[in-house]
C-alpha cells in the first residue's frame, strides 16, 4: 500500500496523540472490505484469500474469510444508514453481500454450502462469529429474510448443539449461538448456555484472567476468547441472569486494571502465545466494555489504546497490495502460523472493529486522547493469578512481560509461551531459529545439536520486581502418533528466579541434572530489516547493537562459554515475528551427571545508547554462597535471595535488619525503601 500513515490520519484535535479518528477506522474498514469482496465466490459464501492453507481444508479456509470479515461488517452495519459503502468509486451494498452469502452457505443444496457440522469441526468457531454478526446487522440482514430463510439459517447454527467441541474457549461459541437464536426468536437451548458458562467459570484464575483449557495456558485468548464472548453473552442474555452478568462485567473491569499496562508507547504489546496472526483482536472486549459502560479506565486513555494499537499495525504493512490481511504478526511469516490457521484466519483481528458498534455521538469518539500508563510513569505490576509481571519504562515506552506460569501442553509451542521475558520492542524468534537463538530462554540439549526450553511450569512467586518458577528439564522421547501419546524424558529439574531492576533483569537458576547436559541462555533478539548489527564481545559479556537498541547478556555466575550474536550468516535461518533478521547474544555451560549447580546472568534489552562499560557497571557485585544470592546494584541497593531450601535468615542490608524465612529481600542505599518476600 502507498504510505498508509498518510491514508489513515485525519485532522482532529481530540486525537492529538495518535492522529487517528473514527474516519481512520472507516477508511481501514473500506480498504479491507475491498479486498474481501474481490476474493468472493459467485454465491458470496466463500472468500478465497491467497496464502498458506490450513490443515482444516479449503472449505473451512474460505468460510473463515467470510465469517471473520463479517465480524467487522456486522459491526459497521449496526449503525449504517442504508447498508451500503462507497469503495473505489462504486457503491456496494454490504448488507446484500453478506445476506446472499449467508443464504448460500447455509443451504445444503447450494454448491457453496458450508458443510455439515461434526464433532470438533471449525464450523463451530465460525458459527459463533456468524451468529453475533447476524445479531448486530439484524436490521439489514436477518429482518430481510423470509420465514423459510430464517429457519434455514437457524437450522444450520443449531447443529452446534448436537456435536462435541474442545473443553476450552470453544465452550463459548455455542453460548453465543444459542443466545443469538433466543434474541432472534428461534429455537435455542438454555441448558447449553448455562452448562457451558459454568464450565468456563471453572477456568477462572482471578484478577480477570482465565486459563484456556485444563493446563495453565494463559495468553491473549483471555481477551479475545473469554472476556469478548462473555461480554457478548451479557449483551445478549444477561437480563436473564443479572447477577452473573454483573460478575462478568466486574471481571472485565478487573482485567483492564492490569491489561492497560500491556500497551507500549508505540502501541505494541509484549506479544506471546499462539495465534499471533490475530494481531490486535485483544482490543475486542474493550469495545464491548465501552458499549456496556462497564469500564473504569479514563476514556481518553482507552481511546489512545485503541488508536495507537491500530496505528502501530497498519503503519507496518500488514495489508497486502490486494487489500488483504497477511499471514504473520507484522511481515508475512509462514514459520509463525499454526497448522489450524489459513489465509482467512487473520481476520479474527476484525473483532477489534466491534468498536464501530458505538454510535458517532458516543463519548468515546468525542473525548480527547490521554497518555497511556507507560507514558505517565514507570511500573512493575504483578498479576499473581496469571504468573505475569508487567514492567514498563516511562522514558522509552518499553513494556515487558515476565512469565513464570503460562505454558502450552504442546511443547512445540514453548517459545510462544515459556520464554522468561516477552518484549514490546525485542520480539521473539520462531521456527528453526529457536535452536540457535535461544532468546530469553534457558535451553538445554543432550547432544549439543537440538536444544529445547522449558515446556511446563510450576509457579512459585510473582511479586513487584521479582518472579520465580520451577520446571522439569524435559525432552520429547517419542512424538505423538495416531495411536500413541507423546512420550517425554525427564533429565532433571530447574528453578529460575528473576530480579528486575529498572528495565533489566538478573536471571538466577538452580539446576539439578540426572545426566550431562549442555545449556545455552540467550538475551533479547535484536531485530532489524536492513544492514548489519554491531557485534560486541568482552570478557564475561556479549552484546549486539543497531538502530538505537542494544541486546546485552552478562555472565554473573557459572557460565563457561560465550556465544557472540551471529552476524549476517544467520539471516537465512532466523525468523522474527517483527523483523526480517535478528541476532541473539548467548552464554553456555555443560553440566556433569547428577550435578546440582547455579547459573546467573544479567539480561538487558535496552532502548537508547550505552557503552559496554556502562552496562557492565550496573551490577558491581554478585555472589552465590551456599544457595544464598547477594547482589549489589549500581545505586548501592542491596538484595539477597535464597535458592532451594528456605532457611531462617538474620542479616542486615543497608542498615535494615532482615529476619525469618525470606525468599527475597532488597533494601535501598539509604535503608528507607525495602521489599521482602517470605516463603
Amino acid at each position: 500500500m502507498s504510505n498508509p500513515q498518510a491514508d489513515f490520519i485525519f485532522k482532529d484535535n481530540r486525537s492529538s496523540i495518535t492522529g487517528w479518528t473514527i474516519e481512520s477506522w472507516e477508511e481501514i474498514f473500506s480498504q479491507l472490505m475491498k479486498g474481501i469482496i474481490a476474493c468472493a465466490s459467485e454465491g458470496k459464501a466463500r472468500i478465497s484469500i491467497p496464502g498458506r492453507a490450513s490443515d482444516n481444508g479449503k472449505l473451512i479456509d474460505e468460510l473463515e474469510g467470510f465469517s471473520r470479515s463479517f465480524i467487522m461488517a456486522g459491526s459497521w452495519l449496526k449503525n449504517s444508514k442504508d447498508g451500503s459503502l462507497a469503495i473505489a468509486g462504486e457503491t456496494l451494498n454490504i448488507a446484500e453481500f453478506y445476506r446472499e452469502g449467508i443464504l448460500s452457505g447455509t443451504n445444503p443444496k447450494h454448491p457453496e454450502y458450508w458443510g455439515t457440522i461434526v464433532n470438533h469441526s471449525q464450523q463451530i468457531v465460525e458459527c459463533g462469529s456468524l451468529a453475533w454478526s447476524l445479531y448486530l446487522s439484524r436490521d439489514w440482514i436477518w429482518n430481510s429474510f423470509s420465514r423459510v430463510e430464517k429457519k434455514q439459517v437457524a437450522d444450520y447454527l443449531v447443529q452446534c448443539n448436537r456435536v462435541k467441541y474442545h473443553p476450552n474457549n470453544w465452550l463459548l461459541f455455542p453460548v453465543i449461538i444459542n443466545a443469538v437464536l433466543r434474541q432472534l426468536g428461534m429455537p435455542f437451548s438454555i441448558k447449553k448456555i448455562d452448562e457451558n458458562l459454568r464450565k468456563c467459570n471453572k477456568m477462572y484464575l482471578g484478577e480477570g484472567w482465565y486459563r484456556d483449557g485444563k493446563t495453565y495456558q494463559i495468553d491473549y485468548y483471555n481477551a479475545w476468547g473469554f472476556h469478548y464472548y462473555l461480554l457478548m453473552w451479557v449483551i445478549l442474555d444477561g437480563d436473564r441472569l443479572p447477577h452473573l452478568a454483573q460478575l462478568h462485567k466486574q471481571r472485565m473491569r478487573t482485567f483492564m486494571q492490569n491489561f492497560r499496562y500491556f500497551f507500549s508507547g508505540e502501541g505494541s504489546v509484549p506479544y506471546f502465545g499462539r495465534s499471533a496472526t490475530y494481531r490486535f483482536a485483544y482490543l475486542a472486549p474493550i469495545a464491548l466494555g465501552l458499549y456496556l459502560d462497564c469500564l473504569e479506565q479514563d476514556l481518553g486513555e482507552l481511546k489512545t489504546i485503541y488508536n495507537a494499537t491500530l496505528k502501530f499495525f497498519f503503519n507496518r504493512g500488514i495489508i497486502s497490495d490486494r487489500h488483504l490481511l497477511t499471514q504473520g504478526y507484522l511481515p508475512p511469516l509462514p514459520a509463525l502460523i499454526e497448522s489450524y490457521s489459513g489465509p482467512g484466519s487473520p481476520y479474527w483481528a476484525a473483532k477489534a472493529f466491534n468498536l464501530l458498534i458505538l454510535p458517532k455521538n458516543h463519548p468515546f469518539w468525542q473525548v480527547k486522547e490521554q497518555p497511556l500508563a507507560v507514558q505517565t510513569d514507570s511500573f512493575s505490576i504483578p498479576i499473581k493469578s496469571a504468573g505475569l509481571l508487567a514492567i514498563g519504562d516511562r522514558q522509552t515506552g518499553h513494556v515487558q512481560l515476565i512469565n513464570q506460569k503460562s505454558y502450552h501442553e504442546n511443547s512445540s509451542y514453548s517459545y510462544k509461551y515459556t520464554n522468561f521475558i516477552y518484549s514490546s520492542s525485542f520480539s521473539y524468534d520462531v521456527g528453526s531459529a529457536r535452536n540457535t537463538s535461544c532468546d530469553n530462554a534457558l535451553t538445554f540439549s543432550e547432544n549439543g545439536k537440538k536444544y529445547v526450553q522449558r515446556s511446563r511450569i510450576e509457579h512459585l512467586y510473582c511479586e513487584r520486581n521479582f518472579a520465580a518458577s520451577g520446571y522439569p528439564l524435559r525432552t520429547v522421547k517419542r512424538e505423538r502418533t495416531r495411536f500413541t501419546p507423546r512420550l517425554y524424558a525427564n533429565l532433571g529439574w530447574a528453578y529460575t528466579y528473576i530480579l528486575v531492576k529498572d528495565d533489566f533483569t538478573i536471571n538466577v537458576h538452580r539446576i539439578e541434572t540426572r545426566k550431562s547436559l549442555k545449556f545455552k541462555e540467550g538475551g533479547y533478539p535484536l531485530g532489524f530489516d536492513e544492514g548489519e548489527a554491531e557485534i560486541i564481545s568482552t570478557s564475561g559479556a556479549e552484546a549486539a547493537a543497531k538502530d538505537g537498541k542494544i541486546s546485552f547478556i552478562r555472565n554473573l555466575y557459572g557460565y563457561e562459554r560465550q556465544f557472540p550474536a551471529q552476524p549476517s550468516v544467520a539471516k537465512a535461518s532466523q525468523k522474527n515475528i517483527r523483523y526480517k533478521y535478528s541476532v541473539v547474544p548467548a552464554l553456555g555451560f555443560e553440566s556433569e551427571r547428577g550435578q546440582v549447580f547455579y547459573l546467573a546472568c544479567m539480561v538487558y534489552g535496552k532502548i537508547g545508547d550505552a557503552t559496554l562499560g556502562q552496562l557492565m557497571q550496573l551490577v558491581p557485585d554478585f555472589r552465590i554462597e551456599n544457595g544464598l544470592v547477594r547482589v549489589t546494584f549500581y545505586d548501592a541497593e542491596q538484595t539477597v535471595m535464597q535458592l532451594g531450601k528456605i532457611e531462617t535468615l538474620d542479616l542486615t542490608l543497608n542498615g535494615k535488619r532482615i529476619t525469618g524465612k525470606v525468599v527475597m529481600a532488597r533494601v535501598s542505599a539509604d535503608g528507607k525503601n525495602y521489599q521482602i518476600a517470605y516463603q
